[in-house]
């Protein structure tokens, strides 16, 4: 497990529970890109209640895909 953005890939569990929620490959491909893009997330330890970049990507996706669905 990696603690840095910029080394993390999202596992394919993940990506299984992103895609049940109805959030398309698409958008999935622009939420890594938006969030690799933003240079003050860079270490997992500095977000708080989350401890793995995996659910923190999950939380994300869903919350967007809610807010555009």
């Amino acid at each position: 497990m990696t603690n840095l953005l910029k080394d993390w890939v999202p596992s394919e569990a993940a990506l299984n529970l992103i895609k049940l929620n109805g959030v398309s490959d698409e958008q999935i491909e622009k939420s890594i890109s938006f969030l690799k893009s933003k240079p003050e997330l860079n270490d997992i330890n500095d977000i708080e209640g989350y401890d793995d970049w995996n659910s923190f990507f999950i939380m994300f996706c869903v919350k967007v895909n809610n807010v555009d669905g």
